[in-house]
């Protein structure tokens, strides 16, 4: 269940450990989370759950889809548009998938930076202050 009272993130990553992990931390600092494994769990979370602040998609999925087939239709989802979207990898990105993170306006960020850099640029990003 996601709370209504902390901003939620949406977290796409196949691997159940990362995904609670991730849940745990984002949790921890005062963030709810939404959980998918699939491009199909995170599109009926975009559907269903109210208020996505932001969003934290793996690319690399088990399956026919990519974390970075989730961005054409959050992007064109009314209300969506400027949600901060932080993409998270531990392989290598092609010159195409580089071009798509950009043209969604998107950060990468590659798994080994850890969770802390990827919170304290999520917070950047939202303007929201941890501390206060």
């Amino acid at each position: 269940m996601v709370s209504s009272a902390k901003p939620t993130v949406l977290v796409l990553d196949d691997d159940l450990g990362v995904r609670r992990t991730m849940r745990r931390f984002l949790e921890t600092y005062g963030y709810g989370a939404a959980e998918a494994a699939t491009y199909e769990e995170a599109i009926a979370h975009l559907q269903d759950t109210p208020g996505i602040f932001a969003v934290i998609l793996d690319i690399r999925l088990g399956g026919a889809h990519t974390g970075l087939d989730v961005l054409e239709p959050l992007r064109t989802r009314p209300g969506c548009a400027e949600i901060p979207v932080l993409i998270m990898t531990g392989g290598v990105v092609n010159e195409e998938e580089e071009a798509m993170i950009a043209r969604h306006r998107a950060h990468l960020f590659y798994k080994p930076e850890g969770f802390d850099t990827l919170l304290d640029f999520l917070d950047q990003l939202t303007g929201r202050d941890r501390l206060a």
